[in-house]
């Protein structure tokens, strides 16, 4: 892998349309191995708890935990990175804020950005689309950005999507499908576009963009080797925030402020990406 890039990266008309056709494109060795190995090593150093993890959540998977496993293999998740000194290098890296300037059309910020974790006998995440986990519109002024850090693979629970699923426009109805995993929720209705799945297996660095309308989800984990990744999702401030009472999403709404509140803060679904919300390209932006 490169580790000397250029700070700009121009889509050509053909990724352009590829995307605007399946709802997702990937761009190979986008990242390179210094920025993946500090996030890495700062990943497994919260794990360890040998650094502050500051305003950082931190998921275990309840089955694992169940086994009596700790730290880097039980931890599933650590979210809210987006004002964190070494994950931000991932959602201010200058040739991926280009490339979303190109998508987006401009100005960008950045709404959440995660580390996921799988570690060996990790469960899948069912099919699902992440508009239901946003307030906010409209879905074309929202993308994903999803970087591999290990190598991912069919067998170690790697990324899948349902090419042209964002096409419907429409955001089905979800639910936790594993009653262990809070807020690994997937699309109940059995209408929904599911297949054909393409399985995406990448190397390290190598960066897929997805429509937060796209139908996708991962498999398990069957090896013995971690299957980290990077991900963040990014918004124009053309985007607006969303009452979602009475819509698919309420119940999601009426989870996420519980989970707030175990936090002792009493902020709204819509408040609480305000709050996180972070802008990385131009400073005049506002979402």
């Amino acid at each position: 892998m490169l580790s000397d890039k250029s700070n700009t990266y121009k889509l050509s008309e053909e990724q352009k349309q590829f995307y605007e056709d399946n709802g997702y494109l990937v761009i190979k060795e986008l990242f390179d191995f210094a920025t993946l190995y500090n996030i890495k090593k700062r990943f497994q150093d919260i794990c360890k708890g040998t650094v502050d993890k500051g305003n950082a959540l931190v998921y275990k998977e309840p089955a694992l935990v169940a086994k009596g496993l700790k730290g880097e293999d039980a931890i599933n998740k650590i979210s809210e990175l987006q004002h964190d000194e070494v994950f931000s290098t991932f959602s201010e890296d200058p040739r991926l804020l280009h490339i979303l300037s190109q998508f987006l059309g401009g100005d960008v910020s950045v709404m959440s950005s995660m580390v996921i974790n799988k570690p060996p006998g990790s469960a899948r995440h069912p099919p699902h689309q992440d508009l239901y986990y946003f307030p906010f519109r409209p879905a074309e002024k929202i993308i994903a950005a999803w970087t591999a850090i290990d190598d991912v693979t069919v067998d170690n629970g790697c990324l899948y999507v349902v090419p042209k699923s964002h096409k419907n426009n429409i955001l089905y109805r979800h639910g936790n499908l594993l009653e262990s995993n809070k807020l690994f929720h997937g699309i109940l209705e059995a209408a929904a576009p599911c297949e054909p799945r393409v399985c995406l297996e990448m190397s390290p660095g190598d960066t897929v963009f997805f429509h937060p309308l796209i139908v996708h989800g991962s498999g398990e984990n069957r090896t013995q080797r971690y299957r980290k990744c990077i991900t963040g999702h990014f918004a124009s401030p053309a985007c607006y925030f969303i009452d979602v009472t009475g819509t698919v999403q309420e119940a999601l709404k009426d989870e996420i402020e519980e989970e707030i509140r175990k936090y002792g803060f009493t902020f709204s679904f819509q408040d609480f990406f305000k709050y996180k919300s972070k802008v990385v390209l131009r400073s005049s932006s506002k979402l």
